[in-house]
């Protein structure tokens, strides 16, 4: 069995976390003393019990076009939960969610290798995470543009607890790093994190950008919280692999707002400190997202818990190609057709595979070709 554990950024001790200095000279000086002390703290944990050996492969297809659905498209997986709530003073939250189902039949229809399922794993949770609690048409994602063999990692999730994702490289195969673990950061190499919101009100969306630090996933996200939204949080994600199959994937994040006292701050690190087990442990131990909020909030008068259930949902359509032949000029179409007979897409989310004739594929860049095309990052490439 190997134990892939990434980095905590401030600091990991015997499995447990030490919330340590860090001061933003962006925040305002009333509020520099409760930033100051929390948190960048982020566990990404994943295990395998098949640790592989061999090296990075290159895989141009994310995966096999398909049709027909898989049972975790269609419905939430029986299990999967997210719970958040608030402490009654308004200056603390927190989340945890359960998600072996959807990360599991995500990297089924993958058919990641472990080091890809642990990557794509952490960062769907990750984002039903900062999702949680939005509007339903919110959205949040997440994209790690790198340079390692994984190449990219792309996760989207709304308020529902909606959530799709992808790898650009799912069969890449590492060794083990020196500490005999899943070897996440060298998948994930050097580049740079993109997080995009998106809200209906809004006239268009808020992207925040940094450099990967470390590359272990949890880390990052909990880094650019910090950095380009001034949010001090504790974010941990974990990822169990046995026999091939992800069997336990979940975590948590905490968040001081803006005004926490020095008390509360005391309590929520001691808490962290006191989980004992790592994100991956917790969900193997059989702590459900309610519990382990409780663990973390404890002392600190939680509010009622708010649940959702969390669902892998893509929102490709036939339509979104259509649209898509608007971005290519007629005689690049015109290419497509003489050489392959019809237009092709394949949703890079879910793997669903969609055609066009020369008939339709020539009506319908007729019919968009001179209107606005709205941008939507999830429109399938075509071919």
């Amino acid at each position: 069995m190997a134990f892939v554990s990434a980095s905590l950024s401030l600091g990991q001790v015997c499995g447990t976390t030490k919330l340590s200095t860090c001061r933003k000279s962006q925040a305002k000086p009333s509020n520099l003393k409760a930033r100051s002390r929390l948190i960048t703290c982020c566990a990404s944990h994943s295990h395998s019990s098949q640790p592989t050996t061999s090296t990075s492969q290159d895989a141009e297809l994310v995966h096999e076009p398909r049709n027909e659905e898989a049972p975790f498209l269609t419905a939430p997986v029986p299990g999967d939960e997210i719970v958040r709530t608030i402490s009654a003073n308004g200056f603390i939250t927190c989340k945890a969610v359960l998600a072996t189902g959807l990360v599991s039949g995500s990297c089924e229809l993958f058919r990641t290798t472990p080091v890809a399922a642990a990557a794509l794993g952490r960062a769907l949770i990750c984002v039903l995470l900062l999702s949680a609690g939005k509007k339903s048409n919110e959205t949040v994602n997440i994209e790690f543009r790198v340079n390692g063999p994984i190449r990219s990692i792309v996760a989207v999730s709304n308020g529902l607890g909606e959530a799709r994702g992808y790898v650009g490289n799912p069969r890449v195969d590492l060794p083990p790093n020196s500490q005999g673990k899943l070897d996440v950061a060298r998948a994930v190499g050097q580049g740079l994190l993109a997080v995009v919101r998106r809200h209906p009100l809004w006239k268009q969306p808020y992207t925040g950008m940094i450099s990967v630090k470390s590359g272990e996933i949890a880390e990052d996200v909990a880094t650019y919280l910090l950095e380009s939204e001034q949010i001090p949080s504790a974010l941990g994600a974990g990822v169990y692999v046995e026999g091939g199959r992800v069997t336990a994937a979940g975590g948590y994040l905490v968040e001081l707002l803006p005004g926490a006292d020095e008390e509360s701050i005391s309590i929520l690190e001691r808490n962290i400190a006191n989980l004992g087990m790592t994100p991956t442990e917790l969900v193997r131990a059989g702590k459900k997202p309610a519990e382990i909020v409780a663990m973390i909030m404890k002392d600190l008068h939680p509010m009622q818990l708010a649940s959702d259930v969390p669902r892998y949902k893509c929102s490709c359509t036939i339509d979104r190609l259509k649209r898509t032949l608007a971005l290519i000029k007629k005689e690049e179409l015109e290419d497509i057709l003489s050489k392959e007979g019809r237009v092709e897409a394949i949703c890079e989310f879910c793997g669903r595979a969609y055609y066009l004739d020369p008939e339709a594929a020539r009506k319908a860049h007729a019919e968009t070709a001179t209107n606005n095309v709205e941008e939507a990052d999830e429109v399938p490439k075509s071919s």
